[in-house]
């Protein structure tokens, strides 16, 4: 099958869209979710028979919101931005964070917003919603209403991007919108980013490529190098940018992953939670 990538803005909800496996769709299956078709089971189960710690990788990642949302909340920060949020799959971010503190999820997966919106965005005082945005295309997202609307800029604001970024295969424009949201961050503001690596199991990500490629769904791992550019200038907390399943807030006394204790080879992706501050580069 020839893999498309995908243009920047938002998709349409076109009868490909459940005949073929998404990406979404297959990591809610790998969370043992059930908004999924039987394509996205069928591909799932490829990627297990291809790399069995796909499983275990996914609910580490997820965990992972909680460490971070935890982390930041730790540091003051009471604005919350989840760029990708995905399906909805408890627990979400606005479950983890005080109630009224505002939480905007955004996603350009007509699927993923159908879902989100009914789940997710409850209605006034929408302290929680949902907008329709690519992050491809930062600058649009940023001046969407319900993000205008949300927050304010002169606090601090938490943005999650999470197991996101490896599903846009075109590298300037990651770069571009990555900076361009580091400029619109007020100073306070933290980035919290897991991305799919081959460093750290080089033998069998390109396999978890090949198998996606194969199901016409684009990915690209990145090295610990190309990741840590998305951060720009901002400072690294914690154990800086480490395995997904070794990261700590607390420099070497690494928070283990309970439920899901995994080796870095099981859950190949890398894990960082940095903060703008005065002196940050964009």
């Amino acid at each position: 099958m020839t893999t498309v990538p995908c243009p920047v803005g938002l998709e349409e909800l076109g009868p490909d869209h459940f005949a073929f496996p998404r990406a979404s769709r297959m990591y809610e299956v790998l969370l043992g979710g059930t908004e999924t078709y039987q394509c996205d089971r069928d591909a799932a189960l490829d990627l297990y028979m291809a790399a069995p710690w796909v499983m275990l990788a996914a609910r580490t990642n997820r965990w992972f919101t909680e460490v971070a949302t935890d982390t930041v909340l730790r540091r003051g920060v009471r604005q919350f931005l989840d760029l990708g949020c995905g399906l909805p799959n408890w627990p979400d971010l606005h479950h983890l964070v005080p109630e009224g503190c505002p939480v905007v999820y955004a996603d350009r997966d007509p699927g993923v917003l159908a879902h989100a919106k009914s789940r997710l965005d409850p209605g006034p005082p929408y302290t929680t919603t949902v907008v329709a945005a690519d992050l491809l295309d930062m600058e649009e997202l940023l001046r969407a209403s319900e993000v205008i609307g949300a927050f304010d800029l002169s606090q601090p604001i938490a943005v999650t991007v999470h197991d996101v970024l490896p599903w846009n295969t075109d590298d300037a424009a990651v770069t571009d919108a990555m900076a361009a949201l580091r400029a619109w961050l007020p100073v306070g503001s933290t980035l919290s980013i897991t991305h799919l690596t081959p460093d750290l199991n080089p033998g069998q990500v390109p396999e978890v490529v090949s198998v996606y490629e194969h199901h016409g769904i684009g990915v690209r791992p990145r090295s610990r190098a190309e990741v840590n550019a998305f951060f720009g200038g901002f400072a690294h907390l914690g154990t800086g940018l480490t395995a997904v399943s070794r990261w700590s807030a607390h420099g070497t006394n690494v928070r283990h992953f309970t439920p899901y204790p995994a080796r870095a080879s099981d859950a190949p992706a890398f894990a960082g939670i940095a903060v703008k501050t005065d002196h940050s580069r964009r």
